[in-house]
């Protein structure tokens, strides 16, 4: 008979003789143990019946495709992929070598025997792209653009995922690749290091004044294959008809909302290019009950974090809203259920960044005040929120809801718009945790303040207020008033106390 003991950190085998003698053997540590993962079968259709909160217009909630047509899907091939270096900080004959490597693929569950294999697999899906293009579509940028228009680079001078990174799928072509997770979810940090799951430091989609001039000169073909491609990622016909779409978006309207683009802002498929809302850190997500800004994704378990990977990373603009689907004629790609779980387990994995601030005396103070505001029943401790739900302004609570869901019935009064007028509005915001935002920055759910400091301004409240992060003109940066008439020295402990979460 054989026993397994843990002891000091190795597995102690024992084998018991029927003569009563034991004979001991060192085995494996058992911190490399092997790891059976249980790899739940990611797009289950009673999984998915219950996986999102109802849109705000309840008829026009998403429905998917079957299992059945789910699987029939290729699955992706995770392949290698390299940097991309700020143009004269790539290593000498740096692309030449690329262009002679044969493709690689790198993702082989087979070869997974531990827990920290499966996360290690994860982060190369994490950083692997899904679209990709020949080089000739994208330059590198020299450094000095980069410092110009405060475009992030590491301290070796990569660009981040959110630029793209170079792939040899074929023998002899080198192509570059985008839409990774790390695209958005990539930090450069302030010593040059590259921080992933962090919010990520994606720049503005159009960094210059030149570039801007340009959308405005476009001729009309140009702007009307743009509005094809805007309507595909952001049409939601029960707010604004195609009509009214295409004729909000006239080439001067192009440039204006393309050169609002902010770091820390991302219009992702679903929501705005008005209105684009701040992006998320992953740092913590399997805590969070829901997913996404507006709550739409409830999060049970590690599959369900999977089937949000799908919707996010291909599958949300083939779905149906109603008698509305974004994108026709497109069979598309899936990852396969061992992917997913290995980029779920990376995200679970994920670290916060070493926090330079310390918990002082003046923290302290800051503490005391955010308890006696009563901060702590949304942003509840040790997680700094409650995990609940508030009702957009305007939005009126079904009762089925208050059932099956956490919801709080008071509204803090940001701008509605993300949760009552978009592919992703459910009539809700979610609590958001406090945890980490020293790191962060574009505050609020559109990213219209751009630190705690402008956040807690009350200015940002006046009607001819410009906001600092996102925006598109001058305008108030709406609700969540708490702590905006706390006297200034209370203020800056507050603020302090913040930044050592």
């Amino acid at each position: 008979m054989l026993a397994f003991l843990k002891k000091e950190g190795w597995i102690v085998r024992v084998s018991i003789r029927s003569t009563g003698f034991a004979i001991l053997s060192l085995a494996l540590p058992c911190w490399a143990q092997e790891f059976h993962p249980d790899i739940p079968k990611a797009w289950d259709e009673k999984s998915v019946e219950r996986l999102e909160v109802p849109l705000a217009q309840r008829d026009r909630s998403p429905s998917y495709m079957s299992a059945e047509e789910y699987y029939k899907l290729k699955v992706r091939p995770i392949y290698r992929s390299y940097p991309v270096y700020a143009k004269g900080r790539e290593p000498a004959g740096y692309i030449e070598s690329l262009k002679q490597k044969d493709p690689e693929i790198i993702f082989d569950p087979s070869r997974l025997s531990t827990k920290e294999d499966w996360i290690a697999a994860g982060k190369l899906v994490f950083e692997s792209d899904i679209q990709f293009f020949p080089t000739s579509f994208a330059e590198p940028p020299p450094e000095s653009y980069i410092r110009e228009i405060g475009w992030p680079v590491s301290k070796e001078g990569v660009l981040p995922g959110f630029a793209y990174r170079y792939y040899v799928r074929r023998v002899g072509a080198l192509e570059v690749g985008i839409n990774s997770c790390a695209g958005c979810h990539t930090r450069v940090m302030p010593d040059g290091t590259l921080w992933e799951g962090a919010q990520g430091s994606v720049p503005p989609p159009v960094p210059n004044p030149e570039v801007a001039l340009r959308a405005k000169q476009a001729n009309s073909a140009d702007v009307r294959r743009r509005v094809d491609s805007l309507w595909i990622a952001y049409g939601t016909p029960w707010v604004m008809s195609r009509e009214e779409f295409e004729s909000h978006y006239t080439s001067e309207q192009l440039a204006l909302e393309s050169a609002a683009g902010h770091p820390g802002v991302f219009a992702r498929q679903g929501t705005s290019f008005a209105r684009p809302p701040h992006i998320p850190s992953l740092i913590g997500v399997q805590d969070r009950r829901y997913l996404d800004a507006t709550g739409l994704v409830r999060n049970r378990s590690i599959g369900d974090l999977m089937r949000y990977i799908i919707l996010n990373q291909g599958l949300d603009t083939r779905i149906h809203f109603g008698d509305f689907q974004p994108r026709l004629g497109d069979e598309g790609t899936r990852y396969s259920d061992e992917q997913l779980y290995a980029l779920a387990l990376y995200v679970y994995s994920l670290k916060p960044p070493p926090n330079p601030n310390k918990f002082d005396e003046r923290a302290r103070k800051g503490q005391v005040i955010f308890q006696r505001q009563g901060c702590v029943s949304c942003h509840t401790p040790p997680l700094y929120t409650n995990n609940k739900l508030t009702p957009a302004a305007g939005f009126q609570i079904p009762d089925d809801l208050r059932k099956t869901d956490d919801i709080m019935d008071i509204s803090v009064g940001t701008d509605p718009y993300l949760a009552l007028k978009t592919r992703r509005g459910t009539g809700f915001y979610k609590v958001l945790s406090l945890q980490g935002v020293w790191f962060r920055n574009a505050f609020g759910h559109g990213g219209q303040a751009e630190t705690l400091e402008e956040w807690f301004d009350p200015a940002r409240l006046k009607p001819d207020y410009v906001p600092k992060g996102f925006h598109v003109g001058p305008g108030p940066i709406q609700g969540h008033a708490f702590g905006l008439d706390l006297p200034g020295a209370e203020k800056q402990d507050l603020i302090t106390f913040l930044k050592t979460l």
